[in-house]
């Protein structure tokens, strides 16, 4: 039996086109964001091993995003695979579409644009449920490019990425990734705010950080104001909560305690979870010392995906029925990643592919002092909605 290629690109956008009304009630909303904070440890956990002494961002919502679009397509064994991924607790997926499209107007915000696109070959079809079901639940929007022409359609598919992501995100694909392709779905997920409380660029200073090689120069920012914080003794770490001006995004900064290892800190996240740290913060005046760091990545996760459970859809076992009566597996699996932090606050962006193949409250504390001179973990969220997270092994110089 033939089988189709179809490519499935994520990338971080912000601002969706306006969705259908879909009913969701608050208990699917909460089950939703779980189910993320989930998938985004089980994604990062995956992505670090063998890979503890690099520099790593990641962004776990336009991942999800992607496999939540092949979710209302799947069927059998491939669906029950992305459901436990994804950790769906619902057989309903009106009620997880309508969860969806509450979550992503939750989120919307001029200083984040979440889009998505399904770029499809002249001669594929796509089952109008299906494209109903990706318009309501994700605000994606069908268009038709020539796969028989590869490398025109890997600039259609570029160009949208870079416009999407103010020009952070290019060259997704090369016409060889598209060879064969009959689809790709494409989200963007885009991110540019400025910090509430600015870094005052005088202060920022040329200070030595502790990286596994050694000692390292690095230009270190500095503000002295009240922020959130906590010493967590589960975590034996600092935390630290950097806002940004609108006050609906933040960077958490898990800082480990001098001489205990980031991976054992990384391993108590994921146990603990980082709502229950976040109970534990308090308001007060911190003393705060960070880097200036900048990382772009580019992911190949079939081989992540496959670890974390998806395995059918990337052989001739998927079964994506549910989006066209042509046959179709993922042959590829790319996230590429920006993220920049400076005095004057973040700008952060990603996207990511898939593509299938034919086949044949407490008592008054001392002031504390956050210093950032070694190893540690930001997180970019807004709630419990993980949009960006990153490793600073070695703040690039």
């Amino acid at each position: 039996m033939v089988r189709g290629r179809y490519v499935v690109g994520s990338t971080f956008l912000l601002g969706l086109a306006a969705l259908v009304a879909m009913a969701s009630s608050s208990a699917d909303l909460d089950a939703l964001r779980s189910g993320s904070a989930k998938f985004s440890q089980d994604l990062f956990s995956v992505l670090r091993e063998g890979k503890e002494n690099e520099n790593m961002v990641a962004s776990p919502i336009s991942l999800q995003i992607a496999l939540a679009m092949l979710y209302a397509g799947a069927q059998g064994n491939t669906k029950t695979q992305l459901t436990s991924v994804l950790h769906v607790d619902t057989d309903d997926l009106q009620k997880y579409l309508g969860a969806y499209k509450e979550l992503l107007e939750t989120i919307k915000d001029p200083v984040l644009s979440v889009a998505s696109t399904v770029f499809v070959n002249l001669s594929l079809n796509l089952l109008d449920n299906y494209t109903t079901a990706v318009s309501t639940g994700f605000g994606a929007n069908v268009e038709k490019v020539d796969f028989k022409q590869p490398d025109v359609a890997a600039k259609t598919i570029n160009d949208w990425c870079d416009t999407h992501t103010n020009g952070k995100i290019k060259d997704l694909f090369s016409a060889g990734d598209l060879a064969l392709a009959e689809a790709v779905l494409a989200n963007a997920v885009y991110f540019k705010a400025q910090w509430k409380t600015k870094f005052n660029p005088e202060l920022t200073k040329e200070r030595d950080f502790k990286s596994p090689t050694g000692i390292v120069k690095v230009q270190m920012m500095n503000v002295k104001s009240n922020f959130k914080y906590a010493f967590s003794e589960k975590l034996n770490a600092q935390v630290l909560e950097l806002p940004y001006a609108n006050d609906k995004f933040r960077m958490l900064v898990i800082l480990p305690s001098e001489g205990v290892a980031l991976k054992d800190v990384e391993s108590n996240v994921k146990t603990i979870g980082l709502d229950e740290v976040m109970k534990t913060m308090y308001s007060t005046e911190v003393d705060v010392f960070l880097p200036r760091f900048k990382i772009e990545m580019t992911h190949d996760l079939n081989a992540a995906l496959q670890k974390l459970g998806a395995a059918d859809l990337f052989s001739s076992q998927a079964n994506l029925s549910g989006m066209s009566e042509s046959p179709l597996f993922v042959s590829q699996v790319k996230q590429k990643v920006f993220i920049e932090v400076n005095e004057e606050g973040t700008e952060a962006a990603a996207v990511t592919g898939i593509a299938f193949v034919t086949y044949s409250a407490v008592a008054p504390r001392p002031k504390p002092k956050f210093v950032a001179d070694r190893p540690f973990i930001s997180v970019l969220y807004h709630s419990d909605l993980i949009l960006f997270e990153s490793v600073v092994i070695q703040p690039p110089t």
